[in-house]
């Protein structure tokens, strides 16, 4: 017999994208689920480089501190050459937060723990992840989707509104909607990673030997290692298996570092290098995110965190949606994140041949390496701050007195609360689910009906003694951050999205240009 159910949102797939996307609607009041076909979370280190942009996602979404608690601490690591001689040290990398920049740094966490923290934050909204369930195929209709569902031996049909996947490179989802997954495998690259026990090796350093490359990063906070080698096929073409022999046995080939020995796994896999993109990101009332829209090489750990961005672009749309505004605005969804896998692809791809190409020189594999963990990579933005929506519909700027453009990442800056003399951040002020309204200067902001203001925080931003008695939440830049970073002169208004971009920017506007612009969103 098959039962029956209903949700606004069905999450398939329960890595840390579906998870970020769960949360994001879940804090919102959507009524969702999120399934997931494992019948055990995961373990294992998979994923670890939580890079800047994500890391100021999750202070938005309340798990940051807790994900502190399983923070790895960075290491200097020790570069080798093809002859396994010491050739290059770099200190442990440390990039210091600016007033604009809390996070310049990446925090090194196991994936399994980054799932554990989201699950938690999940559970306060009362959502569990429905383990031991497997997607089989769905219906689209006209207002909704019907999904079909496997558990122990049992099948439920849901209804949903909308349907995601956020299932991996094999998605189902993908696969059930028809939608094509362009690019290559490149068969003669596999990479066989996990984490293990080591002995005979500084666990006080990163190593990297640069000729294959080969890396072993041990891991204090969970007391163990992960590791990362090449993989080759014999002659039939057939790959070694995933195990720990294999591993001593290309270490000890490509090493020789006599007295090092791998032992006690505790998670251990082949990845496969796929290249490759949705030719869409949606199909109906069906979306995909993460892994299931785009796949590449792990160079410069870019997979998780741009799929968690796709779930935090895409979580506030489909609220606002089901809650009555425009159908219109999903279809910024692929407008916005499209380009933004295809960036990621080109800029992995070229990394992954800088530093694992057969004409990579050691040398330079260890010099873009370190620039890398310094934020200075050749290669592109790993952090993701730079990142932009600019020229999409939600980016509009009116006129050109603002540096910082519509479609950028609002940056956050300190200031004083004029009422309580508090020190506050922006980040503070526009961190929920609610739009932000910033005008900087000693100008009214607009007049907007009720429906708007009560989706809309407002803040006027002066400089040092221009306060005025306006009724408006006042903000004093005492020393000119606030200005600086949104590199602007004169006055100025930017509205910011809840996703933390800048949808609106001008140095002059009127009520009708904002209340049209608020109610295309909401």
């Amino acid at each position: 017999m098959t039962n029956t159910s209903m949700t606004d949102v069905l999450i398939v797939g329960a890595g840390p994208v579906g998870l970020t996307l769960a949360s994001d609607l879940a804090r919102r009041g959507i009524a969702c689920r999120i399934i997931d076909k494992s019948p055990v979370y995961p373990i294992g280190t998979r994923a670890r480089g939580i890079r800047p942009r994500t890391l100021e996602v999750f202070e938005d979404l309340e798990v940051l501190e807790a994900l502190l608690a399983y923070a790895e601490p960075p290491m200097p690591t020790r570069f080798y050459d093809q002859e396994g001689k010491l050739f290059r040290e770099a200190p442990a990398p440390y990039l210091p937060p600016t007033p604009d920049v809390p996070y310049p740094g990446s925090l090194y966490v196991s994936q399994q723990y980054t799932e554990t923290v989201l699950r938690k934050r999940l559970a306060a909204y009362g959502i569990s992840v429905e383990l031991d369930r497997a997607l089989t195929g769905f219906t689209q209709h006209a207002d909704y989707v019907v999904a079909s569902i496997q558990h122990a031996g049992s099948s439920e049909d849901v209804q949903a509104r909308y349907l995601v996947g956020c299932d991996g490179g094999n998605s189902t989802v993908r696969k059930c909607a028809g939608i094509s997954f362009l690019g290559e495998t490149r068969e003669e690259q596999s990479i066989l990673f996990g984490n293990l026990s080591v002995s005979g090796v500084d666990p006080s350093f990163w190593h990297i030997w640069t000729s294959l490359p080969l890396t072993l990063n041990s891991m204090p906070r969970s007391n163990t290692w992960f590791f990362t080698a090449p993989l080759v096929p014999d002659e039939h073409g057939k790959l070694p298996p995933a195990s720990v022999e294999t591993f001593q046995r290309i270490f000890d080939e490509n090493v020789g570092l006599p007295g090092v020995r791998f032992y006690d796994p505790t998670y251990l896999s082949i990845y496969q290098v796929n290249i490759r993109m949705v030719d869409r990101y949606r199909e109906g009332r069906v979306f995909l995110a993460g892994d299931a829209a785009h796949v590449h090489t792990p160079a410069g750990g870019q997979g998780m965190n741009t799929g968690i961005q796709d779930a935090y672009n895409l979580g506030w749309k489909l609220a606002h949606v089901l809650r009555g505004a425009p159908a219109a605005l999903l279809e910024t969804y692929q407008e916005e994140r499209f380009p933004i896998a295809q960036h990621v692809l080109a800029s992995t791809t070229a990394r992954g041949e800088a530093w694992a190409g057969p004409t990579a020189n050691p040398s330079t594999r260890a010099q873009n390496m370190e620039k890398m963990f310094q934020g200075k990579d050749p290669f592109g933005d790993v952090t993701q701050l730079s990142l932009t929506y600019q020229g999409g519909r939600l980016a509009r700027n009116l006129d050109d007195a603002t540096g910082l453009r519509a479609g950028d990442r609002a940056p956050d800056a300190p200031c004083l609360d004029a009422k309580s003399g508090e020190q506050v951040r922006l980040f503070d002020l526009l961190r929920g689910t609610h739009f932000t309204l910033l005008v900087f200067g000693d100008l009214f902001a607009p007049s907007l009906a009720q429906h708007f203001l009560s989706h809309l925080h407002v803040y006027h931003i002066l400089r040092p003694g221009k306060a005025t008695e306006n009724g408006q939440h006042i903000l004093i830049d005492n020393d000119g951050h606030a200005y600086r970073a949104y590199a602007i002169k004169n006055d100025a208004l930017f509205l910011i999205r809840p996703d933390g971009y800048i949808g609106l920017s001008g140095g002059r506007w009127n009520d009708r240009v904002i209340a049209d612009y608020l109610r295309e969103v909401i």
